[in-house]
Formats: structure tokens, sequence, C-alpha cells
């Protein structure tokens, strides 16, 4: 669904809730994928943009994934299956070439030249999205690139120099999502979505047979190269790699849990029992864990609350100690007990503990 084409928040308030919503999720400390969805929605509304996306590397400099808020299911096909074919060659600019240190940080594709609108980026991913301008970020963690965020606007006038440094101003907080002990989170049990099945040859790991539900799990987690296309209707995944567990980071037989946008995708492989001396296989169960720390942010900035009374507020519902507390946010004591005493009266709660579960609950 394409998002709703947010204008650029006129009031200081409302901008700084939003930046206030960025740096809280960037330092839950569960790195990028899982908070990516809200952050290309912050910067969407912060620059004034009519779609975001955001594209991050591993620790190598290699693509580890992606969240795009608006691409058709086909044309994330083609980026996810046939990017080395179709995106890697000559005159494409790609994810690598934006991630490159050696240019400007952000706008290299401000004011691109000819050979970008002749490119298959451009016109297989940009324009097949409904989209002609774009505004690229590059974040940086100690000298690496981590990650691109891109902005996107649709045929008409361009972004201005003001939105670029709009954008250019997220990065600080960004990069601070690959810094997981930034905020360590006390409190972490997740909520789980839909269970999807796929059956294995236990010999070669081939997959034999999936359904519906896993199909759009592997789909919405927008791994490269599983084969996933827009058109698996079929409970045959036919094109499914052999090395989906490897892909997936499993042995034949234990668990895993990939970031993927929206929180993490958990993936349990056991083998079967074989019948009259057939052929083994091996049963793999996939599920989306969803984040409850997202959660608890996304409540925290609905509340009628100071900044700094939020940020107060999100410490008791991720599980930190009152006294962690007032170390954390350079609060007295005293002080404390005044914006606690303006939190408790609206959210109801009773002492430190109770906001916690407050929040926490859904």
């Amino acid at each position: 669904m394409r998002p709703q084409a947010i204008s650029t928040p006129k009031t200081v308030a409302s901008q700084q809730r939003l930046w206030q919503q960025l740096d809280m999720l960037c330092d839950l400390g569960l790195g990028l994928a899982p908070v990516a969805p809200d952050v290309c929605a912050v910067l969407r509304t912060l620059v004034g943009a009519d779609a975001a996306a955001l594209f991050w590397l591993d620790e190598d400099g290699l693509p580890a994934g992606f969240h795009h808020e608006d691409s058709p299911a086909s044309t994330q096909d083609l980026f996810l299956n046939e990017y080395l074919r179709l995106f890697n060659g000559p005159g494409e600019t790609n994810v690598l070439e934006l991630a490159q240190t050696d240019g400007p940080r952000v706008g290299r594709l401000l004011a691109p030249g000819a050979r970008y609108f002749r490119s298959n980026s451009y016109n297989l991913l940009v324009r097949a999205s409904g989209h002609q301008h774009t505004l690229d970020l590059r974040v940086e963690v100690e000298g690496r690139t981590r990650a691109i965020a891109a902005l996107f606007l649709e045929p008409g006038p361009g972004f201005s120099d003001a939105q670029a440094r709009m954008l250019e101003r997220a990065c600080m907080s960004l990069s601070r999502a690959f810094q997981p002990t930034s905020l360590i989170t006390r409190w972490e049990t997740g909520r789980f979505g839909a269970t999807g099945h796929i059956l294995l040859d236990a010999a070669d790991q081939r997959p034999l047979l999936m359904d519906a539900a896993a199909t759009e799990l592997l789909r919405q987690a927008n791994l490269a190269g599983l084969g996933v296309r827009d058109d698996s209707r079929s409970s045959r995944p036919k094109n499914f790699p052999q090395d989906l567990l490897q892909r997936l980071g499993l042995p034949q037989e234990g668990t895993s849990r990939v970031p993927v946008p929206h929180g993490w995708l958990v993936a349990k492989a056991h083998e079967l029992h074989s019948l009259a001396g057939g052929p083994g296989q091996v049963m793999l169960t996939l599920q989306l864990e969803h984040s409850r720390c997202i959660d608890v942010v996304r409540r925290v900035l609905a509340l009628p609350l100071s900044p700094l009374q939020r940020e107060i507020a999100l410490l008791a519902g991720i599980g930190h100690a009152r006294s962690e507390c007032m170390e954390r946010t350079g609060v007295g004591a005293a002080a404390l007990k005044k914006h606690l005493r303006a939190i408790f009266e609206v959210t109801g709660a009773a002492d430190w503990e109770s906001l916690g579960r407050i929040l926490q609950q859904h």
C-alpha cells in the first residue's frame, strides 16, 4: 500500500516529536532492520517525501536487507533475485556505488546525468514505483558505510537543498542503530504472527512443499536470492535455492533469528521420522517476531508528556530500573519525582514497576 504523502511538519513541537521518535527507535539496540518501517515513516514525514526506503549493509559492506515503503511486489522481486544481472553492470547506480565513501554523504542523486535515466536502476526500480526524484543519504559507522537511506518524489518539482540538509541531520541517529550497546534493552519478549511451514528433503535440503504463510513471510523478509516471486502461488517451490537453511543461518536441526523489517524472522528446523524406509524430511517452521519495545516507543510518543518525560517513561517501558533512569537522563532525585508524578497521572500508574507493565501491555 502506498504511504500517505505527508507535508513537512510545520511546528517546532511536531518536528521535535519526530526527531525524538527517530532517536528512541535507533537507540533501542535492536539494529536497523526491525525498526526500518518506523524509521522510513519518520524520515518521509520530516523531509516531506512521497516514500522512503532503507538499505542496510553487513560488517563486510555487502547488502544485507532492505525496506521500501511502496515499491510493487514485481519490482522487489527484480531487486532481490536479479540484482547482479540487471543492476550491477556499467552505467548502473546501485546501493554499493552509493555506499562508496569518496563522494558527498547526501544528495548524489539530486541531479543525476542522462546515463542514470537510461539505467535499469531508474527505469525498473525508481520509475516502476511511480517516482522520479531520489534523495539519498550514506550512513557511516567508524568510517564504514552501514546503510543507505533514500527518499522519493513523484514527477514534478524535485528535492530542495533544505530537504537534503534535513535528511543529513538524521545520519547521527541512524548510525547509532548499529551500536547495540547504546541502550541495552532489559525487557524484550516478542509477539509472534502467523506460522508458515516448508517441507525439505533431508538428503539435499531441497524444498519440497510450502504453504502460503511461509511464502508471504519470506517475501516480507526481503532476503536476497531466495527465489520468492510475486507469482509464487504454487505449493511446490521450484525456484527456491537448495541452501535455504544455510541462507537462514540454520543447521539441519536448530533455530535462527534473522533481523528483518518489523522484527525478526524466527526459523526452526527439525527432522521428521521417515516411514517404511522412505526418504528423510525436514520441517522448517517460520514466524515473524515483532518487537514489543517498538510498541512501547509508539505508546510513549502518544502520551501528552514533555520530551524529557517521554524519555523517562520509555526507560520504564523497556525494563530499566528507576535508579538507572537518573544516571541515563541526568535528572536528580527531586526532579525525577516531579516528572514521575506527571507521568503517573497521565498513564494511571502507581509506581515505576506498574508504569513499565502498563507500557508493555498490548
